[in-house]
C-alpha cells in the first residue's frame, strides 16, 4: 500500500541492542553481527536490494533517532531487500531482511523486524547464498529466517572473522539444500508447488510477525501464530505432507553443516543448528499427529494423549542445550508415540490389547525399526560422501533415501495390521513419522 504520497512506500523500524558486545574494529569481509552498544553506534540505516553476486544496490537512507528508530520512504515496493545499520565511519554493524514492503493486512506502513544479532546473520546468510549462485529472487528468505536463530546468530558472533564467514558461507549452503530438498520433497508426494509461491503465501504472517516483534512482543507466542498462519497459508500440502517435507528439508540441513562445521570453531554453531532443525521439525510433526488422528475421527483420550506427547516433544527440544539433549527428546518422542502395547500412541489409536493384536503391532514396530535402521545407514552414507556437495546433489540423495524408508514401512506394516481393519492405514502413518523424524542423530 502506498502512502507517504501516491507512489512511496513507507518502512518503519529500529536499530537495537541485542545480546553481546559490538566490535570496536570490524573486519572487512567479516559478518556484521550487531550485539551491545549496535544503537548507540548507529548513525544512520540503508536500505538495498541484492544483485547478482551478492553486490548491493542502494536504494534509499535515513537518519536514526535517539531511540533508534528509523523511517525510510521508498519510490516503490520491493522484496527480499537489506536493511543495513551504519556507523559514523561508514561501516555496517548490523542488519536485517525485510521480506517485502508490503504491510501486514490492515496496516499501512511496513514494519521492519528489529535489527539484532540475528536478523544480521539472516541477513549475511542470504547475501552469501546469491554470492555462491541463487538468484536473488529464488530465495524463500521467510523460510531461511525461520532456520536461523538467535542462538545460532551468538555462536558465529563469537568466531573469529575469518571462521565466522565460514560459518556464514556453511549456514547458506544449508539454507540452499534445505529449500531445493523441501520442494523435491513435495514434488515426490505430488504436491505441485514453487519456491516463489512458497514464499509468497507466507507474507502476511511475516509482517505481522515483524510488527509484534518490533513492538516488544512476546517471541513466543509471535512465533506460534507465525507457524500457524503460514500453515495455513499454504494449502497446497496437508500436514502429513508438509511433516514428510520438513523433516527430510532438516536432513539435508543438517547434512550441509556437518559437512562443513564438524570440528574446531564451528562446533558450537553445528550444536546450535541441529538444534534448530529439531524445533522445526516438532513443529511439523505435531501438526501432523494431530491431522492423522483427528482424521481418523480418534477418540478424545487418544488425542489427549497424542497432544500430551507432541508438546512434550516441543517442549524438550526448545530446552535443549545441546543436540544430544535434542536426540534424547526425539528418540523419547519416538517410543511414546510408536512402540509395543496400548501405552504408546499408536497402541491407544488401534486399540491395541493382549493376544493376537499385540503380536501385530509388535510385528509392524519391528518393521519400522529395520526400515529406520537402513535410512539412518543409508543418510550416513550420504553424509559421509557430501562433502560440500550441490543443493541439487544432496536433495536428491535424500529424498531418495526417504522415498524407499517410505515404501518399506507403508508395504511392510500395513501386511501385519490388517487385523486393525481402517484403523490400519492411520498406525501405519504414525509408525513411519515415529521412526523416520529427526534422522542422522
Amino acid at each position: 500500500m502506498a502512502c507517504g504520497g501516491e507512489d512511496k512506500v513507507m518502512v518503519q523500524g529500529h536499530v537495537t541492542n541485542g545480546a553481546g558486545e559490538q566490535s570496536q574494529a570490524l573486519t572487512d569481509g567479516a559478518p556484521a553481527l550487531g550485539g551491545d552498544g549496535t544503537a548507540e553506534a548507529t548513525t544512520m540505516v540503508r536500505i538495498s536490494r541484492v544483485v547478482a553476486a551478492g553486490d548491493l544496490t542502494t536504494l534509499k537512507e535515513a537518519e536514526v533517532a535517539a531511540d533508534g528508530s528509523y523511517t525510510l520512504e521508498l519510490d516503490d515496493a520491493g522484496q527480499r531487500l537489506i536493511i543495513e545499520a551504519v556507523n559514523a565511519s561508514g561501516a555496517t554493524v548490523g542488519s536485517a531482511l525485510l521480506d517485502s514492503t508490503k504491510p501486514a493486512s490492515g496496516q499501512a506502513v511496513r514494519t521492519a523486524p528489529p535489527i539484532t544479532s540475528e536478523s544480521s546473520l539472516e541477513a549475511e546468510v542470504y547475501v552469501q547464498m546469491v554470492r555462491d549462485g541463487e538468484r536473488p529472487d529464488g530465495v524463500d528468505t521467510v523460510d531461511l529466517r525461520a532456520r536461523l536463530n538467535a542462538e545460532q546468530a551468538t555462536a558465529v558472533r563469537g568466531q573469529r572473522p575469518e571462521t565466522a564467514a565460514e560459518s556464514v558461507e556453511a549456514l547458506g549452503a544449508a539454507v540452499s539444500a534445505a529449500q531445493a530438498t523441501r520442494l523435491k520433497a513435495y514434488a515426490r508426494a505430488g504436491v505441485v508447488v514453487t519456491q516463489g509461491q512458497l514464499f509468497n503465501a507466507s507474507l502476511n504472517a511475516a509482517a505481522k510477525l515483524d510488527a509484534t516483534l518490533d513492538a516488544g512482543g512476546a517471541a513466543a507466542p509471535a512465533y506460534d501464530a507465525f507457524f500457524a498462519e503460514v500453515r495455513e497459508a499454504t494449502s497446497e500440502a496437508s500436514d502429513v505432507q508438509d511433516q514428510q517435507a520438513e523433516r527430510q528439508a532438516s536432513v539435508a540441513y543438517r547434512i550441509a553443516v556437518e559437512a562443513r562445521l564438524s570440528s574446531g570453531a564451528g562446533i558450537a554453531v553445528a550444536d546450535a543448528s541441529v538444534r534448530s532443525a529439531a524445533a522445526l521439525e516438532a513443529r511439523a510433526a505435531e501438526a501432523a499427529v494431530k491431522a492423522l488422528l483427528q482424521g481418523s475421527s480418534a477418540p478424545t483420550p487418544v488425542l489427549t494423549q497424542a497432544d500430551t506427547t507432541t508438546r512434550t516433544l516441543r517442549t524438550n527440544v526448545s530446552g535443549a542445550r545441546s543436540a544430544s539433549d535434542a536426540v534424547t527428546a526425539w528418540e523419547a518422542f519416538g517410543a511414546q508415540l510408536a512402540t509395543s502395547g496400548s501405552a504408546s500412541v499408536m497402541g491407544a489409536q488401534l486399540g491395541v490389547t493382549t493376544g493376537g493384536n499385540q503380536l501385530a503391532l509388535d510385528s509392524a514396530i519391528n518393521v519400522g525399526a529395520q526400515a529406520g535402521a537402513t535410512l539412518e545407514a543409508t543418510l550416513g552414507r550420504v553424509l559421509d560422501q557430501s562433502g560440500k556437495a550441490s543443493a541439487t546433489m544432496l536433495s536428491e540423495a535424500v529424498v531418495s533415501a526417504f522415498t524407499t524408508y517410505d515404501a518399506a514401512v507403508r508395504s511392510g506394516a500395513a501386511a501385519t495390521l490388517t487385523t486393525f481393519g481402517t484403523k490400519a492405514t492411520t498406525g501405519v502413518e504414525l509408525l513411519i513419522i515415529a521412526e523416520g523424524s529427526f534422522r542422522l542423530r
